[in-house]
């Protein structure tokens, strides 16, 4: 058995400080830092603020649940418990949610996360047509005033969409005469152009789905886009706050097992 005076002879010294130095000769002795460059610029953060009163699909989804676990004058800490759905809020769909075969979010390569991110605004226009499709046209006007999508581009539409989260009912926008959600989407057209004519490592909207309101019941875009290996993001923020082109995103994914998907952090580098 160890007493303590061999339980002490067998612990080392300090890391970094030999035997019999001081403290403060340690800190005289201590290198200069290491040179580390930091991206420059402004950082943008495109991601909502998700809580219980997120709008989701009924039929599908519940809505969030923040539970309190523990508090400081209990418990000495403070912890929340979280339930919630993987596609709620700003999220990642990985490919996966629409293909057997497809990667699980803690398997996308992280590699495509961080991206060179373009932005295609379609806003007067879904501000008339709440149900308008990205399109084809859209993409060759865009690269024609800003040159070609960049290769393993995030190609993100900025509907002017995200603004209205703020409006009850405004973001989903149910159409109770249709029995339809009103939101706009990509068509199949432009998700095709993407993965079979363009180098996208994924595509975001602000609003709440890569397909438009029109048909939530036939999610054609995602069945273009995801079984071909790329990632969606859907409820982006704060898109009117970074140019057309030429900021970096990185898309925070989180890492379950076996995930479809999951909310995202996602940080837009000018």
């Amino acid at each position: 058995m160890c007493n303590p005076q061999t339980i002490a002879a067998s612990v080392p010294p300090e890391s970094g400080r030999p035997s019999g130095q001081s403290p403060d000769d340690a800190r005289q002795n201590t290198p200069a830092a290491p040179r580390v460059t930091l991206p420059t610029g402004t950082v943008r953060d495109l991601t909502h603020v998700v809580g219980p009163d997120w709008p989701v699909f009924d039929l599908y989804v519940r809505p969030m649940e923040i539970r309190p676990l523990a508090n400081l004058a209990e418990h000495e800490y403070n912890a929340l418990e979280l339930t919630y759905n993987e596609h709620i809020g700003t999220h990642i769909d990985a490919p996966l949610h629409f293909d057997d075969d497809g990667l699980s979010v803690e398997r996308i390569p992280v590699e495509t996360l961080v991206a060179p991110l373009a932005v295609v605004r379609v806003g007067e226009r879904a501000a008339r047509d709440h149900v308008t499709e990205l399109t084809v046209d859209d993409l060759l006007a865009w690269e024609s005033r800003n040159g070609r999508i960049p290769d393993r581009a995030l190609l993100a539409v900025d509907n002017d969409w995200a603004v209205r989260i703020n409006t009850p009912g405004a973001f989903l926008n149910f159409d109770a005469k249709e029995g339809l959600y009103r939101f706009p989407g990509i068509s199949v057209e432009a998700a095709a152009f993407l993965v079979e004519e363009r180098s996208v490592v994924g595509v975001g909207t602000d609003s709440p789905s890569l397909d438009p309101g029109s048909r939530p019941a036939d999610p054609h875009t995602h069945r273009v886009l995801l079984p071909a290996g790329k990632y969606g993001v859907e409820c982006l923020a704060g898109l009117d706050t970074v140019p057309d082109v030429g900021a970096v995103a990185v898309v925070g994914a989180p890492r379950h097992a076996g995930g479809t998907g999951g909310p995202a952090r996602v940080l837009a580098f000018l």
